[in-house]
């Protein structure tokens, strides 16, 4: 590969990530908070400090705080269809702001 090709090439994937990097930080948990407060509420405790109206279902502030709860697996889960959950099918963009919340949930040490 001559050298103008190298650098287009090099370019391009430099603007690819870059896009994609922007993509990820525009996820807002503030939308995320809204959207779970309509969609979830019914079952789950949404925000910290309450009890979730269904025993069996974790608070949020848990799910955040779990170990494995990381944005790749909390995506993954919100792709993935639950027995004891309702079969929601939610956007990409809904389920970036849906984490985004969740992970502002983890609390620092």
């Amino acid at each position: 590969m001559n050298p103008l090709h190298w650098s287009a090439a090099m370019l391009a994937f430099a603007a690819a990530a870059s896009f994609a990097a922007t993509g990820a930080s525009a996820a807002s948990a503030t939308r995320g908070k809204a959207l779970v407060q309509h969609e979830c509420v019914s079952c789950h405790a949404v925000e910290p400090g309450q009890q979730s109206p269904n025993p069996k279902a974790p608070t949020f502030a848990a799910v955040a705080n779990e170990p494995s709860a990381t944005p790749y697996s909390l995506h993954v889960f919100l792709q993935t269809t639950h027995a004891t959950m309702p079969n929601f099918v939610i956007q990409s963009d809904d389920i970036d702001d849906i984490v985004a919340y969740i992970v502002s949930l983890k609390k620092q040490p």
